[in-house]
């Protein structure tokens, strides 16, 4: 792991939930003022019940997927990019790495798209711990392999989605493309899209994995803790402190 993803780690584990609200309430335990305690406290309760319900989730999520699904009749693309995600490291049923819940779904809507639409694909997604095989090479191998597709590019240097933009568009423009379809999660695409736009790729959003409320999300249901909505709502805000931090540096 580099320095730089060390200290992203350690970032999220402490400022994002449930982190936040540990580290509040270890600040309390440890503060002998009693004013700030008593407040220190209250607002590590408060920060991890409404990390924990599906209304805060829903509320964040609704903030962040903001493009519709894709209209294959209006479009102008000239490739598929999807970004790779969540690798199954030495899963032993398959007999070494592979790809899991993000980075399946991605792969599956690409797949799907291609067949209805021709476009090449190009993979993006490096070794971000230092594993033998990128992403790039795990997405390519499960197109072939499971869902019958040809991959015609891999990028498998990158290690953040600005470095996904970056390397792809020098490999698109190579290849005289300069407008793609961006697959990603739909909670993912506008921090996504920013980086292709700044790497001078025009981009066509074709979001997958919306978040869809059950019976189990509505109601009175909406306001009880699940340990769904608190993973839902640490990556839902990963993704908006990621956007100001894109911002700040990149943009």
């Amino acid at each position: 792991m580099t320095t730089d993803a060390f200290f992203a780690a350690l970032f999220e584990a402490l400022l994002l939930p449930p982190g936040l609200s540990l580290s509040l309430l270890t600040a309390a335990y440890w503060i002998p003022h009693e004013p700030t305690k008593t407040t220190l406290y209250g607002l590590g309760y408060v920060t991890l019940y409404l990390s924990s319900i599906p209304a805060t989730t829903a509320w964040i999520r609704s903030k962040l997927e903001i493009y519709p699904t894709v209209d294959l009749d209006r479009h102008s693309a000239k490739a598929i990019v999807v970004l790779g995600a969540d690798r199954y490291i030495d899963a032993p049923e398959y007999a070494g790495d592979t790809l899991r819940g993000f980075g399946l779904e991605r792969v599956r809507y690409a797949a799907w798209l291609h067949k209805r639409t021709g476009l090449p694909i190009l993979v993006s997604g490096g070794a971000v711990l230092g594993e033998t095989l990128s992403e790039a090479e795990l997405m390519g191998d499960l197109l072939s392999s499971e869902f019958h597709t040809e991959v015609r590019w891999q990028e498998g240097e990158s290690k953040t989605t600005y470095e996904n933009a970056l390397y792809s568009s020098r490999i698109l423009k190579n290849a005289g493309i300069t407008r793609v379809l961006l697959v990603t999660h739909a909670w993912a695409m506008p921090r996504a899209l920013e980086a292709f736009k700044k790497a001078g790729i025009e981009v066509t959003p074709a979001p997958t994995g919306y978040l869809r409320r059950n019976d189990f999300d509505t109601g009175l249901l909406a306001w009880l803790p699940s340990a769904s909505a608190v993973l839902r709502t640490h990556l839902a805000l990963h993704e908006v402190t990621g956007r100001l931090w894109y911002r700040l540096r990149y943009f």
